[in-house]
């Protein structure tokens, strides 16, 4: 068998014969918003400067996953533009032999200043998270009355010339259903991709079930309100959501049904929080901690060979268990 820093080296691949080349990675739990499905009830309790994954072990990581077969990289937070030194991260992380793509995802409200810099650093794609249009809304929901500024990053994003820009819109019924059709508008006439994403029983203390809608409402009443949306074919990096356009649009609407149709199947991500430790599923118990591994002395093949027994243990769908959450989403990124 090859070694793993060989061109011939084996895919890194889950107990369930998933092929894994995607991994998320949280830079911080701090963010500067308050969004009520992200933040647990009581606010989050923020992990210590001194706890947080050093940026030259995040890099450490980055390499082991590219040897083991990852290709595509996410940086999430928290809010990872708050973090300061992660433009610079990122364009090491970009350099990386065998990292294709490197997308982002954040709020937006820094993006009016730094969208360029992150293009230069080698940012390849970046969602930005928009639940409303509406000014007094977004505040409510967000705890910060910044939707101009979201609203400018964007307009910034889409000037800086990314690959894609997306924007990820959370379902919440009560809360912001009656904007469905308002938000897939904006495709006419930007090219975005709009995304509408399931609320999910993620964080603890936050669930609530009367707020959930499926993807699948949502979109019939798009299509009630503008008419069929048409097909669209996935790209390789295009991930669980379902893609659709409207005649002429010049953007696309997208679906993540991540509830009432799980895509468990076709997971091919792993997650790395702002405090070092691997989770091979967003709704699993287990977590391996590469931070204490580093701390400890650990070589490049312990480290492997600790990555390779996690995911041997990821064999089989998880059930959303919303009473016993205790994930918080702010320091997984989603």
């Amino acid at each position: 068998m090859a070694s793993d820093n060989t061109p011939g080296a084996p895919s890194l691949v889950d107990g369930g014969g998933r092929r894994v080349e995607y991994l998320r990675i949280s830079v911080t739990d701090r963010c500067n918003l308050k969004c009520a499905y992200c933040m647990p009830a009581g606010g989050s309790h923020f992990t210590p400067d001194c706890d947080m994954v050093r940026f030259t072990d995040l890099l450490r990581l980055t390499r082991l996953f590219a040897r083991l077969g990852v290709r595509k990289i996410r940086i999430t937070g928290g809010e990872p533009l708050v973090r300061k030194g992660v433009t610079r991260f990122i364009h090491q992380a970009a350099t990386i032999p065998g990292i294709e793509r490197v997308a982002l995802t954040t709020n937006g409200l820094s993006l009016g200043r730094m969208a360029a810099g992150l293009r230069k650093a080698g940012v390849t794609s970046v969602n930005i998270s928009l639940d409303t249009l509406r000014r007094d809304r977004y505040a409510t929901i967000t705890g910060h009355d910044g939707l101009d500024n979201a609203m400018k990053g964007i307009t910034s994003a889409l000037e800086a010339g990314f690959d894609s820009v997306k924007i990820n819109t959370v379902l919440m019924a009560g809360v912001n259903d009656d904007e469905i059709a308002a938000i897939a508008r904006l495709t006419m006439t930007m090219p975005v991709q709009t995304r509408f994403i399931e609320f999910m029983p993620a964080t603890a203390g936050v669930w609530n079930p009367s707020h959930f809608i499926s993807a699948e409402e949502a979109k019939k009443r798009i299509e009630e309100t503008f008419g069929p949306l048409a097909p669209v074919e996935r790209e390789r990096w295009s991930g669980p959501a379902r893609i659709f356009r409207f005649p002429d649009a010049v953007g696309e609407v997208g679906f993540i049904s991540s509830v009432s149709s799980h895509y468990c199947g076709a997971c091919n991500r792993l997650r790395i929080t702002s405090k070092g430790e691997l989770l091979t599923c967003l709704f699993g118990a287990e977590r391996l901690n590469l931070r204490a591994l580093i701390m400890q002395g650990a070589t490049d093949d312990d480290i492997i060979a600790a990555i390779r027994g996690a995911l041997e243990r990821k064999n089989h769908v998880r059930d959303f268990d919303a009473a016993g959450s205790r994930q918080v989403m702010s320091s997984i990124g989603g």
